[in-house]
């Protein structure tokens, strides 16, 4: 039986392995190890408000990170629902998958104003949506979804706690040696990386009030 967060005892132990194996030899193996929760995850889980809601959830990082907080809930004993939103069909295959693993998934469009309003209320949302390739061949679509689509998820949450996954494609190019770019590095990428993916970048946080919190975690 499942327990409210905050009150359940955790053993890291049974969820989390030591060190990474020598080999992955099936798809199954790595989608394990890419959706394991980390002693820290475990802990602070017991934290979080029902619903977590990840916005965009059906692209490359999505799938294993919703599974990866059901896994970390289930493991700290917590009710914590885990909605992945992101423009399924019923065919998709992510959407099957994330199911069979105990996350509950949403159809949604954010470039819809209509379908965007249905999305639940939250308190801890975690927003992977965006379109990294076809920026030369569809630059308004580029930047519909990474700036417009953007902030109409910080308007649904203005109060919520947001993380927003963002790129390392918005700096401009640099030597290897001297290690990658932090946030303080003025933009100055060449190519229209910079024109669709900066704005949206900094649009959330110029839209959320009300004391809510912003964290931008920027892949290489």
């Amino acid at each position: 039986m499942l327990t409210p967060c905050g009150r359940s005892v955790i053993n890291p132990a049974k969820m989390e392995c030591a060190s990474f194996p020598d080999y992955i030899k099936t798809q199954d193996e790595l989608d394990l190890l890419l959706s394991r929760p980390s002693a820290q995850l475990l802990e602070s889980i017991r934290k979080f408000s029902s619903p977590l809601v990840i916005v965009g959830a059906g692209g490359k990082i999505g799938p294993t990170l919703a599974v990866m907080a059901r896994r970390a809930a289930d493991g700290a004993g917590c009710a914590l629902e885990v909605i992945a939103v992101s423009r399924f069909n019923t065919t998709a295959p992510a959407r099957a998958w994330l199911e069979q693993r105990g996350v509950t998934t949403l159809s949604c469009d954010l470039l819809r104003a209509d379908s965007i309003g249905q999305l639940p209320d939250s308190e801890n949302v975690i927003h992977l949506a965006g379109q990294k390739f076809g920026t030369g061949q569809s630059p308004a679509a580029t930047w519909a979804v990474n700036v417009v689509a953007s902030a109409r998820v910080a308007e649904r949450y203005p109060r919520a706690r947001l993380v927003a996954l963002s790129t390392a494609n918005v700096y401009a190019l640099s030597q290897v040696s001297h290690g990658q770019p932090v946030q303080k590095v003025p933009g100055g990428t060449p190519g229209l990386q910079k024109t669709h993916v900066l704005p949206g970048k900094w649009r959330p946080r110029d839209l959320i009030r009300g004391g809510s919190e912003t964290f931008f975690l920027t892949g290489r």
